[in-house]
C-alpha cells in the first residue's frame, strides 16, 4: 500500500471497513499534483487541465497521449498524471509559463570594449580528393 500516492492511501484514522483514501486528509487536485511532482521529480498535472503530451497515471502508470483536457485514469480513477514526454514542461492552457513570468534578472554578462578578436585561420583546400573508397 506504500506504493500508492498519498491521496489514495488510508490515513491514520483508517480502520476496519475504511478503504484507501478514506480517513486521509483531503487534498485539492492542485495539491495532489504538487505532492506527486515533489515525490516523482516529474512535472505533474491533474484531471481537468488542458495540456498536451504523453502522460502516465501516478498510481498505475497507465499511459495516454493527451491532446485536450486530462481525464481521470480509465483504469484506476486517479486524477493526477505525470508528464513523461520529452522536452520542456508543458504549460496548461490558461496558465502562464514560469519562463514568461517576470523573473529575477540574471547575472549581467561582462562587457569589454576594445578587445581584439583573433580571426581563425582560413580553411585548407585540397583538390582531387576521392570521397568514395
Amino acid at each position: 500500500m506504500s506504493s500508492l500516492p498519498p491521496q489514495r492511501r488510508g490515513g491514520p484514522t483508517a480502520g476496519p471497513g475504511l478503504g484507501p483514501g478514506r480517513g486521509a486528509p483531503k487534498l485539492s487536485p492542485r495539491e495532489g499534483a504538487a505532492q506527486a511532482e515533489a515525490r516523482l521529480g516529474l512535472p505533474c498535472f491533474h484531471a481537468g487541465q488542458k495540456v498536451q503530451g504523453v502522460f502516465s497515471c501516478v498510481a498505475d502508470q497507465f499511459q495516454i497521449n493527451n491532446r485536450g483536457v486530462l481525464p481521470a485514469c480509465p483504469q484506476c480513477g486517479e486524477i493526477v498524471w505525470a508528464y513523461t514526454g520529452g522536452g520542456p514542461r508543458p504549460v496548461p492552457e490558461g496558465e502562464e509559463s514560469a519562463a514568461a513570468a517576470p523573473a529575477a534578472p540574471a547575472a549581467a554578462a561582462k562587457v569589454e570594449e576594445g578587445v581584439k578578436l583573433d580571426a581563425p585561420p582560413p580553411p585548407k583546400v585540397q583538390e582531387n580528393v576521392k570521397l568514395e573508397p
